[in-house]
């Protein structure tokens, strides 16, 4: 079978399997699976049997609703690429807009902190683009920790990593960024498979209004750390309460949009 016919058939079994976008899903899987580059594959190569097997292989992994992140074992994230394991959460695009804000917030030499850190994609990219930040990772989680670590390690990334429960073990930082949980509790039984069932929970579940940790860390930046800025990645529907609380503990907020047009990161900023 040819490249492109393996991707179509797989496409059709992804679409009855309920998988979004199986066209693009099945090109990355036969891709990936066959070893192709995307010149290769769109040459349309005659897969050999172990080619075909491999991408069987993967195809019954993501029939599983099993995300292609983990099934490749890694995600690109801000033109990087990141290891993946089920011991974090996937990267998504809006979270880019972390990134970006931070480049633009910081000065040379300051300290940037990363709080759930995850696979310290984030982090990892602001270090990459801006060698002459100090940048420094949290996380609570330490099986995620390893796989941060041997992504810093994999991008020569000045990164360092902290096991901390949220900011408790940070004494400064102008800048902060924090990716948090922030999915209700009540509303994490009904996510998409991918997230629900593969996604490690302790990376999703914000408690009961979804905001539990986001007003813990906004505390500690009102009454301890006072960075410059704190940029919060929130839910669709969390931007006012979120900017209300941040208000409510004497900072003044900004609210910026994803590509998508949805309030995505409240800004966060003490006098």
């Amino acid at each position: 079978m040819r490249a492109k016919a393996a991707a179509r058939a797989a496409a059709a079994e992804l679409a009855r399997a309920g998988v979004p976008d199986p066209a693009f899903e099945s090109e990355y899987l036969v891709r990936f699976a066959a070893g192709l580059t995307r010149a290769r594959y769109f040459l349309d190569e005659e897969l050999t049997a172990a080619q075909t097997a491999a991408v069987r292989a993967a195809l019954d992994r993501r029939l599983t609703r099993e995300p292609a992140a983990y099934i490749t074992g890694e995600r690109e994230f801000h033109g990087l690429a990141f290891e993946m394991t089920p011991d974090v959460l996937v990267p998504r695009p809006e979270t880019e807009l972390l990134v970006d804000l931070a480049l633009r917030e910081a000065r040379d030499g300051e300290w940037v902190a990363d709080i759930g850190t995850g696979s310290a994609c984030v982090a990892t990219a602001i270090a990459h683009e801006r060698p002459a930040l100090r940048v420094a990772g949290f996380e609570v989680s330490r099986a995620a920790l390893d796989v941060a670590a041997r992504n810093v390690r994999r991008q020569d990334a000045g990164v360092r990593l902290v096991c901390a429960d949220l900011a408790t073990a940070l004494r400064h930082a102008s800048v902060v960024v924090a990716n948090l949980p922030y999915i209700p509790s009540e509303e994490v039984a009904a996510l998409e498979p991918e997230v629900q069932h593969w996604e490690p929970a302790i990376a999703l579940d914000g408690g009961a209004d979804g905001l539990v940790l986001v007003r813990r860390l906004i505390d500690e930046c009102a009454t301890r750390l006072r960075p410059r800025l704190l940029a919060l990645e929130i839910g669709f529907g969390q931007a006012t309460a979120t900017a209300a609380y941040a208000e409510s503990r004497g900072a003044t907020t900004e609210i910026h949009r994803d590509l998508a047009g949805i309030d995505r990161v409240v800004c966060c900023r003490w006098p």
